[in-house]
């Protein structure tokens, strides 16, 4: 038989591939949330006065873009014990993923904050407001609303990415599916079953998406009069 119907809904709601689900679901947020962290810090650091500072935000997004996010799990699992530094596996890939995605948050929040007219920042020095306080109250609310899109394909991106994990055996989705597999030897319903709940997560995320943007765009139309 080619196809069996019966093993794909058998597994559409099978509660390994469930829970495996929701284990992609945590891994990419916690990744994604510490990638934001990290991306504003560099972003920081590249718009900073001291140019060590700037060369070493800039070092780092030059290394982390250029290298494949493979490459770098391996090299923090299977690497960095020869230095004497052992990672567990969930450990090793949240702080690839992190590392990895920081990268491109910090050039898409160096990018928002550029956007911004520079008088704003002068006209709010000339108020007498700090560089903390002109950070806060004037470029943040404004380089969310351009964040937020390209941060929501981040995102998306990146529970897509968490399937690299499955190298170093970490159970998420890829990873269930592949032990699955190996017990019943019906690989195209199951990668079918893994491809769709991706596609469902990535649904439901470009959803929630929408209406952060729509919620954070409100304060830019209609403006009172």
């Amino acid at each position: 038989m080619i196809w069996s119907a019966e093993v794909f809904w058998t597994y559409m709601v099978d509660a390994r591939i469930a829970t495996a689900a929701g284990v992609t679901i945590m891994i990419a947020a916690a990744a994604q949330s510490a990638a934001a962290v990290i991306g504003f810090v560099l972003a920081l650091g590249m718009r900073s006065r001291i140019m060590a500072v700037v060369a070493a935000a800039r070092a780092y997004v030059w290394l982390f873009r250029g290298t494949p996010p493979l490459l770098l799990l391996l090299l923090f699992y299977f690497g960095l014990p020869q230095l004497g530094l052992r990672l567990g596996v969930l450990e090793a890939g949240l702080l690839c993923l992190s590392l990895y995605a920081g990268a491109y948050m910090a050039e898409i929040v160096r990018a928002a904050l550029a956007a911004i007219d520079r008088g704003q920042v002068e006209a709010a020095r000339s108020l007498g407001m700090s560089r903390a306080e002109t950070m806060r109250s004037i470029l943040l609310p404004q380089a969310v609303r351009l964040i937020l899109p390209p941060f929501g394909n981040e995102f998306a991106s990146m529970m897509r990415t968490t399937s690299l994990l499955s190298v170093i055996s970490v159970e998420e989705l890829l990873r269930a599916t592949n032990m699955i597999i190996n017990q019943n030897f019906r690989p195209l319903e199951l990668y079918a079953v893994a491809a769709l709940y991706y596609l469902a997560m990535a649904t439901v995320w470009m959803a929630a998406q929408w209406a952060l943007e729509r919620r954070f765009s409100l304060g830019r139309r209609n403006p009172a009069t």
